[in-house]
């Protein structure tokens, strides 16, 4: 097992004034216990009171001195039993010590004890103190402050009655882990627990130095301006191996007397062989040269060289070679013009050269019919030809035989031309050209224009043949729908119909310069779309239109406060807000309100983080409603959640009752009934309700705990009041309650594809009885209306594949019922959407039916 040794360092800030002990501090290491005190372990331990003050550090002192001589002076071989009794005896003398004094000077102490036994760590924890650990490669907190996890069970408030003093029973917190080479552990008052992060102080423990961890504490406490904080740092490091010995006759430094002793020795040696020679020692052997001190053994070289081989004979040069050829050449090459002398070209006789053979004019017929010269135009063989000059070979012979016919007939009528003058070889003469077939080129565009034009009609009429059939097989499929004998096969029928429509869709002769095919693939468009919406109940938006996207890149909406439509209102500031919406940023950390006009434009900040309110600063806003002719906002700071309401322009505030003790997981459910706010996501498992007028006393507990056992509430996601409280899980399912008790459950019935995942809904109606519910579903992009009484699903609303705006990212809506056809307000990311809800469906065999 590796041997490992523990370093510590302590921190100790009294009145803003660092000390080097703390007082709260005790700290039994190794080197101070005996041997009966080792076998218990290294002790490490931080007390601290629920306040400061004479009393408070006498009753430190108190618990520090019983835990030392209880743990050390306990009998017991096991660790624990002796760290739990002797938290009992510190806990009874404390108590014995209150006892004695007032109420308001008696003193509660929490306290971080740690053993170290070997390697072994127990961990004994009463809050409000704090420890961490970092072991086994991961970092622990005890208790798990809310910055690091809000939902740990440990992070409740300081309570009296569980620290020590309180009453005679104590129940301590307690942990064993394994510390071997490079773990730590930090013991701190609970002053540092809100500014220590998770990375930061993970980064300072694995430094494997404790001062670098008081370092960084004496760094916290001067940027917050802490006047009481006390920490205790240890970290555990192997121990180091000693140097290896140098073997003999290396290099090393001795002591004065040893060398004095050296050189006795020899004088003695040489006077003893003066006077016996006789009794002389043998001489030592010769010891072996230490291999690792010298050269090994160098080869010997020669300094005659090895003979090299002679170069091969390559001949001549490469350039005498290029030299006689080009010499071989000009003796051989035929007369040319930059052969020829230069009398060549003075006068008018022939150049040398070979004569040519004379044409034989004598009688043709007995010859072979022939032609006397080459053809005018030579063609290659076919396999040599491309595929576009084997298709235009037909043409351009059609086109040179006409070629030839018009100029035999033109030689025929013009005078025999004159016999051609023999010109010398050497002599130069300008080069004529052959004359351009203007009316052969012209024809050959002409043709490849018809062609071209040909080409493209029959396309386009072998495009529109194959869309009218796709027409025909769509409307033969939705004729199948209507005569479906049920919906299984309607649905089959469907999605036939389906893929026919998207071939026809991926046509390009159907689009708007295309009007008859257009206007039939409208109407086709609209009897599909009727038939979806009589079997599968599905309906598509007309024109939404997006209202306002959220101001920042990244950010996001969660919820929605949507006024309602008011009659004779005649104040200004009441219209001014009835006129806009209300939407609440999705950030947790730094939500803001934002204010945005009901018919559309900019999102502009209406209550911001870090805005001053009297003597209140708003914290990060995580829910917001409408409370009769105001928009209200529930922010969250540091000291809990506080309700802020307008008046005469101005923003007011009023804290909520009990509200310190809140930590919400995820989202914060905010809604108001008859003056009365009922909250949701505050506590768990728990509906808070503040009645009218009195916010800021703690609020009641509205759900009967008879009714709701055995119920899981674990995933309700909304709730909604109407006189009756509505709470809607993530399944779909909604449960109903009405003076505390469940009084229904609500499922939707089945659809294709499910419901797995629903985020919000928007509850229409006055009571259980009347009205509907409309569910948000994240995952599949749609609104399902419900009705209330049966679970019925009346429709799914969605947009259109081709439209500008999808829902990718539901969040929540508001459906207002103010006009006579409802308008849905949909949170759709950073998006606010704005559109009429679509008809109910008609049955799709009505007119069979009638």
């Amino acid at each position: 097992m590796q041997r490992v040794e523990t370093l510590t360092a302590q921190l100790a800030l009294v009145e803003g004034t660092y000390e080097e002990q703390s007082d709260l501090i005790k700290l039994v290491e190794a080197d101070a216990l005996d041997a009966t005190m080792r076998r218990k372990g290294q002790l490490y331990l931080l007390v601290e009171a629920h306040h400061t003050g004479p009393q408070a550090l006498a009753a430190c002192h108190i618990v520090r001195r019983v835990i030392f001589q209880g743990f050390y002076s306990d009998s017991s071989y096991s660790v624990t039993s002796s760290l739990r009794a002797a938290i009992r005896l510190a806990n009874k003398a404390l108590y014995e010590h209150n006892f004695k004094l007032p109420d308001e000077q008696r003193v509660f102490v929490g306290l971080s004890c740690a053993i170290l036994r070997d390697t072994d760590l127990f961990l004994a924890q009463v809050p409000p103190t704090q420890a961490y650990l970092l072991a086994e490669g991961r970092l622990r907190a005890l208790p798990t402050h809310p910055s690091w996890d809000p939902a740990h069970v440990s992070i409740a408030p300081f309570v009296r009655s569980g620290a020590l003093g309180a009453s005679l029973f104590i129940e301590p917190e307690l942990y064993r882990c394994s510390m071997n080479s490079g773990a730590g552990m930090l013991l701190c008052t609970s002053s540092f627990a809100p500014l220590l992060g998770r990375i930061e102080l993970d980064h300072a423990l694995r430094q494997g130095d404790p001062a670098v961890v008081m370092e960084r504490l004496r760094q916290a406490a001067t940027a917050h301006e802490l006047g009481e904080a006390h920490a205790l740092s240890m970290t555990v490091t192997a121990v180091r191996k000693q140097a290896l010995r140098l073997p003999r006759g290396a290099g090393r430094a001795t002591s004065e007397p040893a060398e004095r002793a050296g050189w006795l020795q020899r004088l003695g040696s040489a006077v003893l062989r003066v006077v016996r020679p006789q009794l002389d020692e043998p001489q030592p052997e010769p010891t072996a040269p230490d291999s690792l001190r010298q050269l090994p053994p160098q080869p010997t070289l020669s300094p005659k060289p090895i003979p090299r081989p002679p170069p091969i004979d390559l001949g001549p040069g490469i350039d005498e070679h290029y030299a006689q050829m080009r010499r071989k050449d000009y003796d051989t090459a035929p007369v040319r013009h930059e052969n020829l002398p230069p009398s060549a070209f003075l006068g008018e006789d022939l150049a040398p050269g070979a004569l040519k053979q004379p044409i034989d004019l004598g009688d043709p017929i007995a010859l072979t019919p022939g032609r006397p010269y080459r053809p005018r135009y030579e063609y290659k063989p076919l396999i040599d030809m491309t595929w576009g000059e084997r298709l235009s070979l037909p043409f351009r012979r059609t086109v040179l035989g006409i070629e030839e016919r018009w100029r035999a007939r033109r030689v025929r009528n013009s005078l025999p031309p004159q016999s051609p003058m023999l010109r010398g070889q050497g002599l130069t003469y300008r080069r004529l050209r052959a004359p351009i077939p203007w009316q052969l080129l012209l024809g050959l565009v002409v043709t490849v224009i018809v062609l071209i034009f040909y080409g493209i009609m029959l396309t386009q009429a072998n495009e529109q043949q194959l869309a009218i059939e796709y027409f025909e097989v769509a409307e033969q499929r939705l004729a199948q729908v209507r005569e479906a004998p049920n919906d299984a096969e309607a649905m089959e029928s469907l999605e036939l119909a389906s893929q026919a429509i998207d071939e026809v869709r991926s046509s390009p002769t159907v689009n708007d310069t295309n009007p008859a095919l257009w206007l039939r693939y409208q109407d086709l468009q609209r009897e599909y779309e009727r038939a979806l919406a009589a079997v599968q109940r599905l309906n598509f938006l007309d024109n939404p239109v997006v209202l306002a996207t959220h101001p920042l890149e990244t950010g996001q909406f969660i919820d929605l406060v949507v006024p309602p439509q008011l009659v004779g209102v005649t104040d200004t500031l009441v219209i001014e807000n009835m006129n806009h919406i209300y939407a609440v940023d999705a950030d947790t950390r730094n939500g803001r309100l934002y204010r945005i006009p009901r018919e559309g434009g900019q999102a502009q900040p209406y209550l911001t983080p870090g805005q001053g309110v009297g003597t209140a600063v708003v914290g990060s806003v995580r829910a917001a409603l409408w409370r009769i002719d105001q928009v209200i906002a529930i922010d969250q700071a540091p000291n809990g959640f506080g309700y802020y309401f307008q008046s005469g322009g101005n923003w007011n505030y009023s804290k909520l009752g009990a509200s310190e003790i809140w930590f919400p997981r995820d989202r914060l459910d905010v809604e108001e009934y008859m003056g009365n706010l009922y909250i949701w996501g505050a506590q768990p498992n728990e509906v808070l309700r503040f009645r009218s007028g009195f916010y800021g006393d703690p609020p009641d507990y509205w759900l009967d705990p008879a009714s709701i056992a055995g119920i899981d509430l674990s995933t309700v996601v909304d709730m909604a009041v109407d006189g009756s409280i509505y709470l809607l899980r993530s399944n779909g399912t909604i449960l109903i309650f009405s003076q505390g008790q469940l009084v229904a459950e609500v499922t939707p019935e089945a659809l294709n594809p499910p419901i797995n995942l629903v985020r919000g809904f928007s509850v229409t109606g006055v009571g259980p009885d009347d009205g509907y519910f409309f569910l948000v579903d994240t995952l599949n992009g749609r609104i399902i209306q419900v009705e209330k009484t049966s679970g019925r699903v009346i429709q799914q609303v969605k947009t259109r594949p081709n439209s500008s705006v999808h829902f990718d990212a539901l969040t929540s809506l508001v459906v207002d019922t103010s006009n006579p056809r409802p308008i849905l307000y949909v949170v759709n990311g950073n998006q606010i959407i704005r559109a009429e809800l679509p008809d109910l469906p008609r049955p799709f065999r009505e007119n069979d039916e009638g």
